[in-house]
């Protein structure tokens, strides 16, 4: 197992190809429909791990790319062109990683800040969110809920210490009951983890188009599942309410442009989960979620199972060595098979003898062959 310029080629190449057609079907609801909205969390999270390991196998099985990808790999790779030392790719390559390191450079920065802007901002307590989040939280280590009028919609934070941070103003029990099965769902199901994981796999492929496309629908799919999650056993009279709780931090969030909760430029995308809730049928269904497992585990091993790969003829100075080293091909050579069923190699003017076994690959590889009465 090793990680060589086609193993991280071949990565770019699988991870793109799926990340693309699982967008295309999850915007048109077939690929919801088949696997559930959990099941396209899962496919986005195996595309996620293809990109992660871009390794080749001992059994991995190399294929030629053919003429034109050894023009690529030629240019890139081996044609020095600064100084003799430095080729295209290690001049890209350096612009990748550094690149990649400023990137996450900012992220963590920004990430810090954030945690210390909660932590040191006075808070108060909300117990009547403390207690209806009591009722939804089964599980140990239940999340603080905390006040503050510094932020206009709610939103989640933290993966070992959550918390549920909502803002100073006044809300109904159903109202807030709404707000933390969401935020809640968001917690249970780690997304605060997979989100973070998506925003560092974007700073190390931030020149690769496809996975911000990836960080967009993903984060969509978890919104559609946690909105799915809040609603799966409220009737429609509930289903419009929640729905309208939504709308409201909505359009909290887009009075300012430096709210903490979940903001949507595009109206699209609330859209799409307003008419997903909408839909009479199940989508988040035990036999998709199985069912994206396969399919994920299958494409998987394929995406591992080949790789394309470069090849080359040797040099004609590389065969010939010494001075009575030829290089034999159909254009200096030919056989001559014999009454007696002997063959002969013809070469530089001299006859070598040949087994008839090697003489059946020379015919098969398109020498010549004449026959003689007598040798």
């Amino acid at each position: 197992m090793h990680i060589t310029f086609f193993s991280v080629w071949m990565t770019v190449l699988w991870s793109s190809i799926l990340v693309l057609i699982y967008y295309v079907l999850r915007t048109k609801y077939e690929l919801i429909d088949i696997c559930s909205v959990s099941g396209v969390i899962v496919l986005y999270l195996f595309c996620m791990m293809r990109m992660v390991i871009p390794v080749e196998f001992s059994w991995t099985k190399v294929l030629f790319g053919g003429t034109l990808y050894n023009k690529i790999y030629y240019f890139f790779c081996i044609e020095r062109n600064i100084g003799n030392d430095i080729s295209v790719f290690d001049m890209l390559r350096f612009i990748w990683y550094l690149g990649a390191f400023l990137i996450l450079l900012h992220y963590v920065i920004q990430y810090v800040k954030v945690a210390r802007y909660f932590g040191d901002m006075p808070v108060q307590r909300n117990s009547k969110a403390a207690q209806i989040a009591d009722t939804i939280w089964n599980g140990s280590k239940k999340p603080d809920i905390i006040q503050i009028a510094a932020v206009k919609t709610p939103c989640c934070f933290g993966i070992l210490r959550k918390k549920i941070i909502i803002p100073d103003k006044l809300y109904t029990e159903e109202q807030l009951r709404f707000i933390l099965l969401h935020e809640c769902s968001h917690l249970k199901n780690n997304d605060i983890l997979v989100k973070n994981l998506i925003n560092i796999l974007c700073a190390f492929y931030w020149w690769n188009p496809c996975v911000y496309l990836l960080k967009k629908d993903l984060n969509q799919s978890l919104e559609i599942r946690c909105d799915l999650t809040a609603v799966k056993e409220l009737d429609l009279q509930l289903k419009g309410d929640y729905l309208a709780v939504i709308l409201n931090e909505y359009k909290d969030s887009l009075k300012t442009g430096k709210s903490a909760g979940l903001r949507y430029d595009n109206p699209k995308l609330l859209l799409e989960r307003f008419q997903l809730v909408a839909k009479e049928k199940c989508i988040l269904v035990r036999k998709g979620i199985i069912l994206a497992w396969i399919i994920s585990i299958c494409l998987l091993l394929i995406s591992y199972s080949f790789i394309f790969q470069t090849k080359y003829e040797a040099p004609k100075e590389d065969i010939e060595t010494e001075q009575n080293a030829y290089e034999v091909n159909t254009n200096n050579s030919y056989l001559i098979k014999v009454d007696d069923g002997t063959y002969f190699l013809h070469i530089q003017n001299k006859d070598i003898p040949v087994d008839e076994e090697g003489a059946q690959k020379m015919i098969e590889a398109g020498f010549n062959i004449i026959v003689k009465s007598e040798k």
